[in-house]
């Protein structure tokens, strides 16, 4: 849907008026400490004055800024600093949780490093044009016809979506002489999933009045952090399989391995592992005898993903992304198997559990997948039906509800899977209306994006 708001010359035109504006305002909020913001509002401040108040404690004052703005500035002009950075991260995080990781400091320059702080650097959140105009705020056609021509609002959402992660200044290091290195914690926290590089490491050197401060990038490599999906807290999960004894072998059912009890012996067939040999058995009859045990079947679940989302409902794919992580690490993949699957532009098949990989390669593939604008649910339906005599259930998870996502549930439904839906929705009022419009064959659980862990531990049992 095209967004509604200025013509496409003035959009450039307000479009890089913010963009300047934030590159300035970035570069001062770097370098002028609280102090030095201070004294910088105050001389507007003393001018005004002057003409109401002919006292010379007002000129007084204001020589005194302009004192210690002077010395400050020109102090800065003296404080360098050579530096080599190494970072020591995990390598994962959790959107939404703070990563605390350590720094190697190597002071190479010939000066002694004192008084200095770190900061890494919070990537360029400053939206393109293309981006700025083409997008539309949530909630945008509701604004006033000013902020709807002028578009700050969606400016400041769009540099909001857009900022990786938060980071504050780490404390003041201690003195450190050249060819000594020591070592620090930075905190971050990742505002979203998928990859975040690290590349620009900040030392601040500020001066003796707290006044400015200058900003030197510190040496260090690009350095790659994956961050999952954030989780929620689901409660006991009550699906239908558990593991359970399976006659007829592994071509019959889902079995992992020959783990049941042990039942009888039999003669060697080629094939058999060396390791279920009876070796009494053979030393008393002269012929090779191995132990035959019975097969134990461990149930398959599928974790259904809708990734069919347009620009306007990133929010609540997000969210989806989310709800799916949260059952991935729920579902208790030692005695049972769990396949992950979805639709861009082709079918995805990922499975975790006995015998595969764990839960947190699923994890790292949510953190990667991105929303499909062209929704297929065709192609869905066809993936999901290749394993329905393989799944004991199933777990749906929709971005929202329409007649597509009515339609897919309704087939699968029909070809007798057994089925748990839910769906991301802003409000119940809008879910009683599309649940209306839409009537699902099996029951829906409503999540609202705004208190999707609390509708979760209402509904996920």
């Amino acid at each position: 849907m095209a967004a509604r708001g200025p013509s496409p010359l003035f959009s450039r035109l307000i479009h890089r008026i913010y963009f300047n504006n934030s590159a300035v305002a970035h570069f001062f909020s770097q370098r002028a400490r609280p102090a030095g913001i201070l004294l910088i509002l105050l001389i507007p401040i003393t001018w005004t004055l002057m003409p109401m108040y002919s006292l010379g404690p007002v000129y007084q004052i204001r020589g005194m800024i302009f004192a210690m703005l002077t010395i400050s500035i020109l102090w800065l002009l003296f404080r360098k600093a050579k530096v080599t950075t190494t970072r020591r991260l995990p390598r994962l995080a959790t959107a939404g949780e703070p990563l605390q990781y350590h720094i190697i400091i190597h002071n190479t320059g010939k000066r002694t490093v004192s008084g200095a702080n770190f900061l890494e650097m919070v990537p360029d959140n400053r939206p393109s044009q293309e981006i700025f105009t083409n997008s539309r705020e949530p909630g945008e056609e509701h604004r006033n016809i000013f902020d709807r021509t002028f578009c700050f609002y969606r400016w400041e959402w769009l540099q909001k979506s857009l900022t990786l992660f938060s980071s504050k200044p780490s404390s003041f290091i201690r003195p450190l002489a050249p060819g000594e290195h020591t070592k620090i914690s930075l905190t971050i926290v990742p505002k979203k999933r998928g990859i975040i590089i690290l590349r620009d490491l900040r030392i601040f050197l500020p001066d003796p009045l707290g006044i400015f401060q200058r900003c030197r990038s510190a040496h260090s490599s690009e350095d790659k952090l994956t961050v999952l999906p954030h989780r929620y807290r689901i409660p006991e999960l009550h699906l239908p399989g558990s593991a359970r004894f399976q006659l007829g072998g592994e071509a019959l059912s889902n079995t992992i391995g020959q783990s049941g009890d042990f039942t009888s012996v039999r003669e060697y067939r080629p094939g058999d592992p060396l390791r279920h040999i009876h070796w009494k058995s053979w030393a008393r009859t002269g012929k090779p005898i191995v132990k035959e045990y019975e097969d134990v079947f461990f149930p398959r679940y599928g974790l259904i993903l809708d990734t069919f989302a347009s620009a306007e409902q990133a929010d609540l794919f997000e969210e989806a992304i989310s709800v799916a992580a949260s059952f991935a690490v729920s579902i208790d993949t030692r005695e049972s198997l769990l396949d992950l699957m979805f639709i861009h532009d082709e079918a995805f098949v990922f499975s975790s559990g006995r015998g595969e990989d764990r839960v947190d390669s699923i994890l790292e593939v949510l953190a990667g997948v991105n929303s499909e604008p062209r929704a297929d649910f065709d192609a869905l339906q066809k993936l999901v039906l290749q394993y329905r005599d393989e799944l004991t259930a199933s777990i749906c998870v929709f971005t929202g509800w329409c007649k597509q996502r009515r339609d897919t549930v309704e087939r699968l439904h029909r070809a007798g899977m057994e089925l748990k839906v839910f769906s991301i929705c802003y409000s119940l009022e809008e879910a009683d209306q599309l649940q209306q419009l839409f009537p699902s064959p099996v029951t829906i659980h409503w999540l609202r994006a705004s208190h999707v862990e609390a509708d979760l531990s209402t509904n996920a049992s």
